[in-house]
């Protein structure tokens, strides 16, 4: 079972496993500066996602973005406060085996209800019996 905050952080903020893996990321690593590229590369994710991803968490309140790299948007960890508290219990509770199991079940479930194939929106995709 996931604490109630961690559970609500996942919902609010951390709803695909490229954001958790990033948030990790920056958590394990709190003095790490770096612009999307450099991200994806040390987190061997693309490119599209790691930039929509660290945006979503700049905009949650996560990481702190400057662009201060020629105009290109450098990333670091600077959680507000309502965060810091839950993103530590967030990483205690990645650190136990069987706890991370229940967290990327939780991550990938918020993921594919917050999926919507491309064209469902105008009825472009037919059931199939």
């Amino acid at each position: 079972m996931i604490d109630h905050s961690v559970q609500k952080l996942l919902e609010e903020a951390v709803d695909s496993p490229v954001k958790l893996q990033l948030l990790l990321l920056f958590h394990d690593n709190p003095w790490l500066e770096a612009t999307a590229f450099q991200v994806a590369e040390r987190a061997c994710r693309d490119i599209w996602s790691t930039v929509e991803s660290l945006r979503e968490l700049a905009d949650a309140g996560i990481l702190n973005v400057c662009n201060c790299n020629g105009g290109e948007p450098v990333y670091s960890f600077r959680p507000s406060s309502q965060h810091s508290e839950v993103i530590r219990s967030l990483a205690r509770c990645y650190a136990d085996p069987l706890k991370r199991d229940v967290l990327h079940r939780s991550v990938r479930d918020l993921a594919s209800a917050s999926y919507t194939p491309v064209g469902s929106e105008f009825g472009w995709f037919t059931q199939y019996a």
